[in-house]
């Protein structure tokens, strides 16, 4: 329903404002070769209509609980309503046929091709590898008892997932892939969801990197800001000292969304209380049953193996992939930026400028095969397992993510298409051809990111199609303020906009960080959105009232307005939160 109001206030808007359609922006290349001048544009034909597509595979989820249909759907609509954009060489044979082939051949594949997208499936799968090998070893059984012995209630097994969440900061696809796989086997044990491990596994992913001052996020968020500021033809005075650096910096405080998604999990796990499709969830879990898991097949009895070998691995992951990320960006960090003074801790600028400059992918890609080298060599070093029993393991542990990577795949090549179908740019439009009112600018562009961020399942498109036009237009309808009023204003709108993209990449089930925390987990998608939906929304809602009403209304400092909105989230769970009696880990089988 909700997302039925935001198609129709959004298609209202855009035929509302006086110039939208025809004369905006030319669209961006299809899938295939380039698309002709002459041709109609998304923008020309459907405007704000582009939300179709998302719009009907988020529907269909929800109705059906079956996500690959419903991106089937939706990969079949983007292409149908593409089709008309393309030129006769890059057509597909138009028609019925046509829009079949375009889906296939153009997105499908094209998502297929993208080098990257190749990279994250062969490091989930060399990660589930490790992971299998770990425990048949009996390494990761030895790390259970061990971390038992302090996680001994649900409780303090939610806290301790939420605090290994905040430990692997530098990149949310390797922290889902270390913590889920870590803390599945102790969830098992307190008879915890797997829902409830996926959606913490997913809060402590893309919020905890997103506002990481080092990691694979921060040369994007930083960039995507430094384009907004050199697209200034003017800039106003407030503006005159201000890096994308210092922007970047003075923006964290105000990523309400990101921060109080983080305050949440730990109000969850300490209070013990649920509400919504979760409460469901953890009441199934606790009378012995096994909702929303997604592997059914009984893995060979493990090992009597030892905790190290199950730490070594993941560490030698861990170091390897910072090492990497060291390695691959310090040649192209310019001399300039070492020597650097005014804008920060000066090691903290030479670190922050390698990791933009970084591999992300071929990082997290060579660190994830060396940790199945090093399981595999200590499980035939140790005798634990023979070198047919160490492969069968790995094998079957990789068998098992094959329906998830289809829905990975998937979600990609609909995000690909609503990217061909310029749904953010056309949203970007409508924010820059709307009269506002500076106050209340982070409001809207938390909502506008939240909107797009969560159609198309992608955070880093939504910055980088959003940041540099929020940069524009704060800088526009500011520029007559006095600088103490128009700065917090500036950095809550920059941080409006990269917290609303964390949203989409927190809970969209077309998003591939969703999907990896659920595939982490093994649990299904479908469980994991219908759970965690409820928690994200009511933090995005707690985030408005306290980031906007509160500090932009009543001219409050962030930490106010942070403040006021984690006592409202604990009040939230206490009042409408209902605790789900579990047994400990001394007596649950």
């Amino acid at each position: 329903m909700c997302v039925a109001v935001l198609l129709v206030g959004l298609a209202c808007a855009q035929a509302a404002i006086p110039g939208s359609g025809p004369d905006t922006a030319p669209a961006a290349a299809p899938a295939s070769p380039t698309s002709s001048p002459a041709l109609p544009t998304p923008e020309s034909l459907y405007g704000a209509w582009v939300l179709i597509p998302p719009a009907i595979t988020i529907i269909l989820a929800i109705a059906l609980r079956q996500v690959v249909p419903a991106l089937t759907v939706g990969i079949l609509v983007a292409a149908y309503m593409l089709e008309p954009c393309l030129s006769r060489e890059a057509a597909y044979g138009g028609g019925i046929i046509g829009g079949l082939r375009l889906s296939v051949e153009g997105i499908l594949v094209g998502v297929l091709a993208d080098p990257d997208h190749i990279k994250i499936l062969l490091f989930t799968l060399a990660i589930g590898a490790m992971v299998g090998i770990i425990a048949a070893n009996g390494g990761t059984q030895a790390v259970v008892d061990r971390v038992s012995k302090w996680a001994s209630s649900p409780q303090r097994g939610q806290i301790t997932g939420w605090a290994a969440g905040l430990l692997v900061f530098f990149d949310d696809y390797a922290n889902a892939m270390i913590v889920g796989p870590a803390m599945r086997p102790i969830y098992d044990r307190l008879r915890i969801s797997r829902a409830k491990l996926a959606y913490i596994v997913d809060s402590t992913a893309a919020p905890v990197a997103s506002i990481a001052l080092i990691g694979t996020w921060v040369g994007a968020e930083i960039g995507y800001i430094d384009i907004g500021l050199k697209q200034l033809t003017h800039r106003p005075v407030f503006l005159e000292h201000v890096t994308a650096y210092n922007a970047f910096l003075s923006s964290i405080p105000y990523r309400f969304y990101a921060i109080l998604a983080l305050v949440m999990v730990l109000v969850v796990g300490w209070l013990g209380r649920d509400f919504g499709p979760m409460k469901q969830a953890e009441r199934q879990a606790a009378a012995g049953e096994k909702p929303g898991v997604t592997t059914a097949r009984q893995a060979a009895p493990a090992a009597t193996g030892r905790s190290w070998y199950a730490v070594t691995p993941v560490a030698v992951m861990v170091v390897l992939t910072v090492a990497l990320l060291g390695v691959t960006g310090w040649p192209d960090v310019p001399l300039s930026a070492v020597k650097l003074v005014g804008e920060g801790p000066h090691w903290l600028l030479v670190v922050q400028h390698v990791v933009s400059e970084a591999d992300p992918y071929n990082s997290l890609l060579y660190g994830a095969l060396a940790s199945v080298v090093v399981a595999i060599a200590i499980s035939l070093a140790t005798g634990t397992l023979t070198l047919g029993r160490t492969m069968d393991a790995a094998t079957e542990a990789m068998s098992r993510l094959l329906p998830t990577l289809i829905v990975l795949v998937l979600a990609w090549a609909l995000s690909h298409a609503m990217n061909e179908l310029r749904l953010g740019f056309i949203a970007a439009d409508l924010l820059e051809k709307a009269q506002l009112d500076a106050t209340w600018l982070p409001m809207l562009i938390f909502v506008s990111s939240c909107v797009v961020s969560f159609a198309t399942g992608t955070s880093w498109g939504t910055m980088g199609i959003l940041c540099p036009v929020t940069v524009t237009i704060a800088a526009r309808l500011l520029a007559g303020v006095p600088a103490e009023q128009a700065l917090p204003v500036f950095y809550a709108a920059v941080g409006a906009v990269l917290a609303g993209a964390v949203f989409g990449d927190h809970c969209s089930p077309i998003s591939d960080t969703t999907v990896i925390s659920a595939l982490a987990s093994e649990c299904t998608l479908e469980s994991h959105v219908w759970t965690q939906l409820p928690y994200a929304l009511t933090v995005a809602g707690v985030s408005i009232l306290s980031g906007d009403v509160i500090c932009r209304y009543y001219h409050q400092p962030a930490w106010v307005g942070l403040l006021a909105g984690s006592v409202l989230l604990l009040l939230i769970v206490v009042v409408i939160g209902r605790p789900v009696a579990k047994p400990s880990a001394r007596t649950a089988p």
